[in-house]
């Protein structure tokens, strides 16, 4: 009679930056749902894993969802995983933030629960032959892998069926498999279908073993929540009458009865859809993503300020580790990172965490303004960052002399008013009618327009309408005492003619004492032809938004006393727009004089698990002059930005 070890693992996660109503439908819809089922079935072996982040809510939010959970461990029916306290995806941390991440989830986990887990839910299931080193350290005994990473090793179909162990530097650490064909058909087939599919695995040893591990949201968040109760009391009850040819296992106790079947060395991997949209390997989406690639560096250089000031604030780490939260880093159906609410709360962390570690240092005491050279983002190239009590500016002169990050770190509105995202082509994008962006979508960049362009062409990247090599120019830079002057020679083009020479300089200042940033612009025509255009000095904004259900973000801008909503264009004259929030400080934009303002929404179509969805992305502004610049002649502006309360 052909026998089959069936370990069904179940993963529970909502990231940092959750939206409350998001948390509380799947908290009724799914993981109430799962609960109610879990209990009438106390026969069959169930593994859980909570994670880091949810771990948290549950713990502050509905701990009486634990208690549950824990009353069925204690009857043996369940099984807890451990993870990560941030759900961070470990290879791309620095070592010692990887066993602190593992340590920290397993001291919380076995404060509050009772339990210290023997098992390990690996984040998205990326591995990277390191690993074992951080996770042996705090005794896992084992860890949940997918079978693909297996086969990039070269192993057959047969070898997920067993569990092997591998070692790094002397640190063991066994390894099971969740074989992807069972994930694709539980739930998705009927019960008997995936009962039959689990005998057609099995042989007479009984030493073999199929693994499901997949999300908790399957069930109830996806589709009907009706459809999902029946589904898995059908399949719990039709595993009861195969009790005899179906074990229902725990990892644990499979491997304490049958062991490894040898050691084994597996390059890195994931689940065979991460494969897919990283291009192979998880650290691409730094690459393909300079959003991502930003947040990664912001934390390495928040970490250095921790390290380098001897910071033990509990706070201050707590919230470094939870800014490394997966979700926001990565793009595929269910990867983050066009969702600006979650990319923003993981700014709010390092930025809380900066503002501590700067506060308990005595950061400033010797000067309020510091403007450093370095190359924050690891590209080759120096970035400028100019940091104050109250704001942080990064500017970078090789992409057009931006503003790509701006921190505001008042106690408690920790925000990057620079967390925007850039609209790059997706494959499922192809064939919509959508242009992605030709540039980073950030602040401080220059154009000059041809004279008929639009507001809908900026918005909707319109080809060709750019008749300068500014946006992208490489920009010198000069630091005279607390501005940062930025300078490029730029060519204005015009079909037929010779193309013109025209020079740029930009000067920004943080101001020390109050969160206003002021940059003065020169445009001068060192051609012999004129030069005609619009001079557009683009802006792109990203007002904090609302999470809790308590807070209030923003509800859109004011212009001329007249509110508008976010999602709304507004073209007209005027020297200011302020980014309105009834809770949070505004943002106050002003010209020195008054001219056309064009204010848009960003927005991206991104792909989720509910389809093709529009994502806001933060609010475009634009100042836009129709010039005409004679030889020798120059054209200034000045622009403020302040943080109001």
């Amino acid at each position: 009679m052909a026998r089959i070890n069936f370990m069904f693992v179940i993963h529970f996660h909502q990231p940092i930056g959750q939206l409350d109503h998001v948390f509380e439908r799947i908290y009724n819809n799914s993981y109430k749902l799962l609960l109610d089922v879990f209990k009438m079935f106390p026969d069959i072996n169930i593994t859980v894993h909570i994670s880091g982040p949810l771990l948290l809510e549950l713990i502050d939010r509905y701990p009486e969802y634990l208690d549950e959970l824990i009353k069925l461990a204690d009857r043996g029916s369940i099984e807890f995983l451990a993870g990560s306290i941030g759900e961070a995806i470990l290879p791309i941390l620095p070592p010692e933030d990887r066993f602190y991440q593992i340590r920290e989830y397993v001291k919380v986990f076995e404060k509050h629960t009772g339990y210290r887990p023997r098992g390990f839910w690996l984040p998205e299931r990326v591995w990277e032959p390191s690993l074992p080193v951080a996770l042996a350290r705090n005794r896992i005994e084992y860890v949940i892998l997918d079978d693909s990473t297996l086969y990039r090793a070269g192993r057959s179909r047969d070898d997920a069926l067993y569990a092997w162990v591998t070692e790094d530097s002397g640190y063991p650490l066994k390894l099971l498999f969740i074989e992807a064909q069972l994930r694709y058909i539980l739930p998705w087939r009927t019960p008997r279908e995936v009962v039959e599919y689990l005998l057609g695995r099995g042989d007479g040893s009984g030493s073999r073993y199929l693994l499901w591990g997949s999300d908790a949201e399957k069930f109830g968040e996806w589709g009907d929540p009706g459809w999902a109760r029946n589904w898995l009391i059908e399949f719990f009850n039709t595993l009861r009458t195969y009790r005899h040819e179906v074990n229902t296992t725990h990892p644990s106790i499979y491997l304490e009865q049958h062991g490894v079947k040898g050691l084994i060395y597996l390059p890195s991997g994931s689940y065979d859809k991460m494969l897919e949209w990283s291009g192979g390997f998880f650290r691409n989406f730094l690459v393909k993503y300079r959003e991502s690639n930003n947040l990664h560096k912001k934390m390495l250089w928040v970490r250095r300020k921790l390290k380098a000031h001897g910071i033990t604030n509990s706070e201050a780490w707590r919230a470094y580790h939870l800014g490394q939260c997966n979700d926001a880093y990565w793009h595929g159906l269910f990867g983050g990172i066009y969702l600006t609410h979650l990319r923003q709360a993981l700014y709010e962390n390092f930025i809380r965490a900066e503002r501590i570690a700067e506060e308990e240092s005595d950061y400033y005491s010797e000067d309020e303004l510091k403007i450093i050279r370095t190359d924050f983002d690891y590209d080759g190239e120096q970035e400028i960052i100019i940091e104050t009590p109250l704001l942080n500016a990064y500017l970078k002169p090789s992409d057009g002399g931006t503003l790509f990050e701006l921190d505001y770190k008042e106690p408690g509105f920790e925000h990057n008013i620079l967390n925007t995202m850039t609209r790059y082509p997706e494959p499922y994008l192809e064939g919509i009618g959508f242009n992605p962006d030709w540039y980073r979508r950030v602040s401080l960049r220059e154009h000059l327009w041809s004279p008929a362009t639009t507001i809908d062409d900026w918005l909707n990247n319109t080809p060709f309408i750019d008749q300068s090599d500014l946006a992208l120019g490489r920009y010198s830079v000069l630091v005279d005492g607390d501005t940062v002057v930025l300078r490029k020679i730029g060519h204005h083009y015009v079909w037929g003619l010779e193309p013109a020479e025209i020079f740029v300089e930009k000067k920004i200042r943080v101001v020390t004492g109050k969160p206003v940033v002021e940059v003065e612009y020169r445009f001068e025509n060192q051609s012999r032809r004129s030069i005609e255009a619009l001079i557009g000095l683009e802006y792109t904004l990203s007002p904090r938004q609302a999470i809790r259900r308590k807070d209030v973000g923003f509800t859109g801008y004011n212009v001329l006393g007249m509110d508008k909503p976010y999602m709304e264009k507004w073209i007209g004259e005027t020297d200011n727009a302020t980014i309105k929030s009834p809770v949070f400080p505004e943002i106050v934009f002003k010209t020195a004089s008054k001219t056309t303002y064009w204010i848009g929404p960003i927005t991206m179509p991104s792909r989720t698990e509910k389809g093709i969805k529009q994502a806001f992305q933060g609010i475009g502004l634009m100042p836009v002059y129709h010039v005409v610049l004679e030889p020798g002649s120059d054209w200034k502006q000045r622009i403020t930005i302040e943080v109001t309360r």
